[in-house]
C-alpha cells in the first residue's frame, strides 16, 4: 500500500530474512520505509531520515527517476539500498549528496544524467563501494567531494569513451576504449582509495584532456589530502606553463556557474593560481580580456594581484605551454 509524508510516496517493508548488510541498517528488524516517488517535483530533494515514524532505508527502482526539474538531492545517512535506474534521465541533475553507508547501489541509478558532475560523499564508515559503483555507472567527468574522518578530498575522475566494433570478418565484436578515466576509477577499491595512483595517473590525462588536467591539478593542491610533494611540485609546475589554458578554463566556468558551485570552486582555482605566482604576464593578458568582456570584475582583480606577484624561481615570464616541459618519470 502506498503512503505519503510531506512530498514523498512511500510504502513500508520488512527488513530482509538475509541482509547483506549484517544487521548495520540504522534501525532494529522492524518495519523500514521504501521511497516509491514524489508527489511534485522540486529543484532540490532531500530524502528524509523518517517517514511515518519508520527508517527510510530504501529508494525503489526508478522511484525518482526522469524528474525534469531536480538539479540536486541529498540522502539520508541510514540509507542502504538505492534500486536499478532510481534516479536515471534527470537532465537538470547537477550534484548528489550521500554517505558511505549504501551497500546496494544498482545498475542504470545515474544513467542518462547528462548534467551530473559532483558527488559529496561522507565516509564514516571506510567503505567506498558506493563511490566504485557509481564511476561505473557512467563514463562522463565526474567530480567526488570526500568527507573523511580526518580531512577533505576533491578528485576529479575524467571521461572515456566505450566503443563496440564488429569485425564480420572474422565475426567477432571488438571494443575499444579512449580516454583515461577508465584507469582513473581504478584507483578506487572498496575499502579504499590509491591517492599516490591517482597521482601518477596525470601523465595519462595531460595529452586527452587538457581541461580536465588543469581542474585535477588545481583541486589536488587545493585538497592536498596525501598529496605527496613531488606530486605537489609537478601540479604546480603543470598550472605555471600552461596558466593561459588554464586561467581562461576557469574563467569560462566562473561565465557557465554564475552564481552556483561550479562558480565557487572557479574563484578558487583563480586564487590558488594567484596566491601561487602561478600567472604570468603573458598568460594573465587573455584571461583578463575574457574576464572583462563577461563583466568579471572579481576575477580580473584575481588575476591581476597574482600578476603582481614575484614570480616563481624560473625568473621568466615567457615560460611556454605544454606538458613536456616537465618530467613526471620520477612519480
Amino acid at each position: 500500500m502506498s503512503l505519503t509524508e510531506g512530498n514523498f510516496i512511500y510504502k513500508t517493508e520488512k527488513a530482509p530474512a538475509n541482509r547483506r548488510d549484517g544487521g548495520k541498517d540504522g534501525g532494529d528488524d522492524g518495519p523500514r520505509a521504501v521511497i516509491t516517488g514524489l508527489l511534485q517535483e522540486r529543484r532540490h530533494v532531500e530524502v528524509p531520515e523518517m517517514l511515518g515514524g519508520f527508517p527510510v532505508t530504501a529508494i525503489a527502482p526508478h522511484a525518482l527517476a526522469e524528474k525534469a526539474q531536480m538539479r540536486s538531492l541529498s540522502l539520508p545517512v541510514n540509507l542502504r539500498s538505492v534500486g536499478a535506474f532510481a534516479f536515471h534521465n534527470c537532465p537538470q541533475l547537477e550534484e548528489i549528496s550521500l554517505h558511505d553507508g549504501i551497500r546496494d547501489f544498482h545498475n542504470g541509478v545515474v544513467r542518462q544524467d547528462r548534467k551530473l558532475r559532483r558527488i559529496r560523499l561522507s565516509v564514516h564508515e571506510g567503505n567506498f563501494t558506493v563511490m566504485r559503483d557509481i564511476l561505473s555507472d557512467t563514463d562522463a567527468k565526474l567530480q567526488f567531494s570526500l568527507q573523511l574522518p580526518d580531512g577533505e578530498a576533491r578528485l576529479l575522475f575524467p571521461g572515456y569513451d566505450y566503443a563496440f566494433n564488429e569485425n564480420t570478418m572474422a565475426r567477432t565484436i571488438q571494443f575499444s576504449i579512449s580516454g583515461s578515466g577508465m584507469v582513473y576509477r581504478e584507483c578506487v577499491r572498496r575499502k579504499g582509495i590509491g591517492f599516490r595512483e591517482y597521482d601518477r595517473l596525470f601523465v595519462r590525462v595531460i595529452p586527452d584532456d587538457p581541461h580536465a588536467a588543469a581542474e585535477i591539478a588545481a583541486d589536488r593542491l587545493l585538497f592536498p589530502y596525501d598529496l605527496a610533494e613531488v606530486h605537489a611540485r609537478a601540479y604546480e609546475e603543470y598550472l605555471r606553463q600552461n596558466a593561459e589554458e588554464a586561467l581562461l578554463r576557469f574563467v569560462e566556468q566562473l561565465n557557465a556557474g554564475a552564481g552556483s558551485e561550479s562558480s565557487d570552486e572557479a574563484y578558487m582555482r583563480l586564487r590558488l593560481m594567484a596566491e601561487r605566482g602561478l600567472i604570468t604576464e603573458k598568460a594573465a593578458d587573455p584571461a583578463l580580456r575574457l574576464a572583462s568582456d563577461l563583466h568579471l570584475t572579481e576575477a580580473c582583480s584575481i588575476i591581476m594581484s597574482g600578476r603582481e606577484e614575484p614570480l616563481a624561481a624560473s625568473g621568466s615570464d615567457e615560460c611556454p605551454a605544454g606538458p613536456d616541459m616537465f618530467s613526471l618519470d620520477d612519480w
